[in-house]
């Protein structure tokens, strides 16, 4: 059973709070009348029907309940769960359930239900709302339907600084240089250790903010580690003090990028470091921090995000697939976060990161091109407007660095110019 609150939550979500007092959630047929539109709450809280298979309405698939509408004196009456069905996938309570994790506890995109359905490039949840504003506007309501980016994140990960500002990284760069025969590489290498941040190949980040502010009212978000940990997957861990992190902190603060917590991968499992982390980072800035993405989009649900909310996180960007982009909770726009056990609401944001530049090039992951890759990002970018949805890319200072030698700076320029028009 899911709580009143949570079920005004979601139809609030759905249909909008203009609107959701015509929409009941109920199966009592003496209720009915007080609604244009009724969803009967399905028997089973089960995702398809005996056969693992789900019904659908035009093409989009119901995960609970069934495409059967009836009239009811002057009510529409649907058996297709659109309540429970929108908090399976924002609550990730799909997950839950038959999660395939890697090598790093990540659930495996691909493998989720919506993945293996060929879903994830579709969100699912807002198709929801839109077939119920159809239903209302068939009961003679005017319901608007929502258009155009709502908002959008130019968010990136600081997860590496620098290559050669160190004696260490100077080595290794003279060593690789040699070894490539490029002189160029060797100059570049002596030029970031003796000069300043902006001089390193890897401090792409100048780069990134001027090319982040031609998007109007798009918002910065750069996440900054400050964790301490010693895993291997947690290296390098930088000083929040040094001449390097200082000079990103200055840049945020001139270009007007928020700065968020960028949880270490201990954290991902181990929540408990969580506050530790956020302290460390808020006594060196001077000031709260409210945003979080995990580092490798590593967390455990559910106790990832009450651990957040407990520390004083109103809002996390983690919520995206490592291996695959798309919309991992089944929409586009911000949700509340609803914990999948209990299913109470909770007042801290999730919002959908849609785009992480390495599942698109990553042999590991999606393994596309630059052309299929610039494609795949317009559609969902296509969805996103489509749906007055929220645009959360992640592109990291380093898949920007002529170091990368990949595709990813002319492919994010190519969608920032998307985002201008």
């Amino acid at each position: 059973m899911i709580p009143k609150d949570t079920v005004q939550y979601i139809l609030d979500f759905l249909v909008g709070e203009s609107h959701s007092n015509l929409v009941g959630y109920t199966a009592d047929p003496l209720e009915f009348a007080n609604y244009k539109v009724v969803i009967r709450p399905s028997d089973s809280f089960e995702l398809g029907n005996e056969q693992g298979k789900f019904s659908t309405i035009g093409d989009t698939p119901i995960l609970v309940g069934e495409n059967k509408i009836t009239k009811v004196g002057s009510t529409l009456v649907t058996d297709a769960d659109f309540v429970a069905s929108t908090f399976c996938l924002i609550s990730r309570y799909y997950e839950t359930i038959s999660a395939v994790c890697d090598s790093h506890g990540r659930v495996c995109g691909r493998k989720s239900l919506l993945g293996l359905m060929n879903y994830l490039h579709r969100p699912l949840a807002d198709e929801y709302g839109a077939i119920l504003r159809s239903m209302l506007r068939e009961q003679g309501v005017t319901v608007e339907e929502p258009v155009g980016y709502s908002k959008i994140y130019l968010t990136h990960d600081a997860d590496k600084l620098t290559q050669y500002r160190n004696f260490r990284g100077l080595c290794g760069g003279i060593l690789r240089a040699i070894g490539k025969g490029s002189l160029k590489r060797l100059k570049s290498a002596f030029k970031a250790y003796f000069g300043k941040p902006d001089d390193d190949p890897l401090f792409t980040f100048p780069y990134l903010f001027a090319l982040d502010r031609t998007v109007p009212n798009a918002q910065i978000v750069t996440f900054v580690k400050a964790g301490k940990s010693t895993i291997s997957y947690d290296k390098p861990i930088y000083d929040l003090k040094s001449a390097d992190a200082q000079r990103l902190i200055e840049l945020c603060r001139e270009n007007g990028s928020d700065i968020g917590l960028h949880t270490s991968y201990l954290a991902g499992g181990k929540p408990d470091e969580i506050p530790g982390e956020k302290q460390r980072l808020e006594t060196v800035l001077g000031n709260k921090v409210t945003q979080n993405r995990y580092h490798f989009l590593r967390s455990c649900n559910p106790e990832d995000m009450q651990a957040l909310a407990d520390a004083g996180i109103t809002d996390d960007f983690t919520m995206g697939f490592a291996d695959v982009a798309g919309f991992r909770l089944g929409t586009c726009r911000a949700v509340r976060w609803i914990n999948p056990w209990t299913k109470e609401l909770t007042n801290i944001t999730l919002h959908p990161l849609v785009i992480m530049d390495c599942s698109l090039s990553d042999p590991r992951y999606m393994a596309l091109s630059a052309d299929d890759a610039f494609k795949y990002c317009k559609e969902l970018l296509e969805q996103i407007k489509r749906y007055g949805g929220e645009v959360v890319l992640l592109w990291h200072n380093t898949s920007v660095s002529e170091l990368n030698g990949g595709y990813h700076r002319e492919l994010y320029e190519k969608i920032i110019n998307l985002l201008r028009e």
